[in-house]
């Protein structure tokens, strides 16, 4: 699993072939036994980073550490190495590194099924880009706009993929369109299914 950060086009991270999304949009391992033995050599490497490495190493190791352990389904573990990284990334100024880290550690306890502090972060990641990096803004409204829609709000969950989509187009990156083509489809689904519902109680 390469490790990378955030380059400054906007394309976030590394893209692993190790990781996917299921049909509930979230992150999945596509080999669960690959996934493992990539994490724990990660593990070994930050484990084995000398004293006076730059931080910027470790932070970008503890970022995959923990994207890599959400995806295999150990959140609690996963969170910790996510913090790791928002702390590392807070403590070197890197505003575009905390926003990435926000935002993996709000999924992780989105999964885990901590919806208020998933929110909190989200919220601040978003409000971080809107003020700092406008390049980043459309990852931020993805997995702000997911989590919202996990918690019910499509409306709002609708309002946010729609930008992000809009953003994305803007872009010109085929694969985060689809990707957000992929979530905006599943809330059009579910704000009909809704619809179909409240008619049937009419």
């Amino acid at each position: 699993m390469e490790v990378q950060e955030p380059n400054k086009g906007g394309r976030d991270e590394c893209s692993s072939t190790l990781i996917t999304h299921g049909d509930d949009l979230r992150m999945v391992p596509t080999d669960h036994n690959q996934l493992s033995a990539a994490v724990k050599e990660l593990r070994a490497e930050l484990r084995a980073l000398p004293a006076d490495t730059d931080d910027s190493r470790a932070r970008a190791l503890a970022r995959w550490i923990g994207i890599g352990l959400v995806s295999l389904g150990s959140y609690g573990d996963g969170s910790t190495f996510l913090r790791q990284a928002l702390d590392l990334a807070t403590a070197s100024g890197n505003t575009r590194a905390v926003i990435a880290a926000e935002l993996n550690l709000g999924d992780a306890y989105r999964y885990a099924g901590e919806a208020e502090t998933a929110d909190v972060l989200y919220r601040k990641a978003l409000d971080t880009a809107r003020s700092q990096h406008p390049e980043r803004v459309d990852f931020a409204l993805q997995h702000f706009g997911k989590h919202l829609m996990e918690q019910g709000d499509l409306v709002l969950a609708h309002a946010h993929l729609r930008e992000a989509w809009q953003l994305r187009s803007a872009k010109g990156d085929t694969s985060l369109i689809e990707s957000t083509q992929a979530a905006l489809d599943r809330v059009n689904l579910l704000i009909g299914q809704a619809n179909i519902g409240t008619a049937a109680h009419c």
